[in-house]
Order: structure tokens, then C-alpha cells, then sequence
């Protein structure tokens, strides 16, 4: 209502609607964000890179990467994953709680290369990280699990 006791406006309806909103937004991500705080990560973000050995294909079928030691992976406490995905750099927010695992689809450079086979395996490991919902970790392995419990990543410690 305004000041003489009429109806608010469309345009003061739409003031009300953008503050809740707003305040919606914010306590989603305070929430979001105090979540974060609460879990411990199993993934040991102080270690050196870890080194992809083997990814699921497009058939399902898990295979050793095409060139050794040309996939890392870096798992940082802040919640994101840095390294090289073969011709191209990459970063993707995770979140962990327990052995769950959520990465989104990363953020990556846009080069190419002349093996068709190393772009591909790039794509294959780009859809791989996102369909992450699982993790097993060991001194030497970490292993990306997918939603039924199927191997999708294996690394190595470099």
C-alpha cells in the first residue's frame, strides 16, 4: 500500500518480489557455502598432481589413456580441480560429503590438436568428471565413481 492506504503499484509488487528474491538467493548461498565448511574432503588437496591412468569410453568400456602422464588432476581444499586435460587446461568446482562427489562440467581452454584421438579422449574426460557421484580414495589411487557405482576415472599419484 502506499501512502494513502491504496493497492501498492505493479512497480512496488516488483520491488517486493526482487528483495525476496534476493534474500532467497542469499541464505541458498550461505547455506551452500556453511555446507562446504562442515564436510572434510577426502581427497587430500595437499598432495602433488595425480596422474589419469584409465577413463570409461563412450562405450562404457574402461581404457588406459592414449598418451601416459598428459591428464592431471589437482584436488584443492577450496573445492576445485586444476590440471591438464591433454591439449587443453582445466578447472571444475567439487563438493564432497562422505564418499559422495559432485564436479561440475569444467571451465577449459579452447585449443586443438591435430590427433583426432586426444580431442576425443579429452571430451570423454570432460563428461566423465561430470557424471562424478562417487569417490574411493587410497595412499596411492583415487577412483571417480559414477552413479551405480561404476568406475569412471582412475588416477594415480604423480
Amino acid at each position: 500500500m502506499d501512502g494513502n492506504g491504496t493497492p501498492g503499484t505493479p512497480p512496488d509488487q516488483f520491488k517486493a518480489f526482487a528483495r525476496i528474491a534476493f534474500i532467497a538467493i542469499a541464505v541458498i548461498l550461505l547455506l551452500v557455502f556453511l555446507s562446504g565448511l562442515m564436510t572434510q574432503p577426502l581427497v587430500p588437496g595437499s598432495t602433488p598432481n595425480w596422474t589419469l591412468e584409465s577413463y570409461r569410453d563412450a562405450t562404457g568400456v574402461l581404457i588406459p589413456v592414449i598418451n601416459d602422464g598428459d591428464i592431471t588432476a589437482r584436488f584443492e581444499n577450496g573445492g576445485n580441480i586444476t590440471g591438464s586435460s591433454g591439449c587443453n587446461q582445466y578447472v571444475a568446482a567439487y563438493l564432497e560429503n562422505g564418499k559422495q562427489m559432485r564436479i561440475m562440467y569444467p571451465l577449459h581452454t579452447a585449443l586443438t590438436w591435430a590427433d583426432p584421438g586426444i580431442m576425443q579422449q579429452e571430451e570423454t574426460y570432460y563428461h566423465d568428471l561430470e557424471q562424478a557421484a562417487m569417490v574411493q580414495t587410497g595412499p596411492s589411487e583415487i577412483d571417480i565413481l559414477g552413479a551405480q557405482g561404476n568406475t569412471l576415472l582412475v588416477f594415480r599419484r604423480s
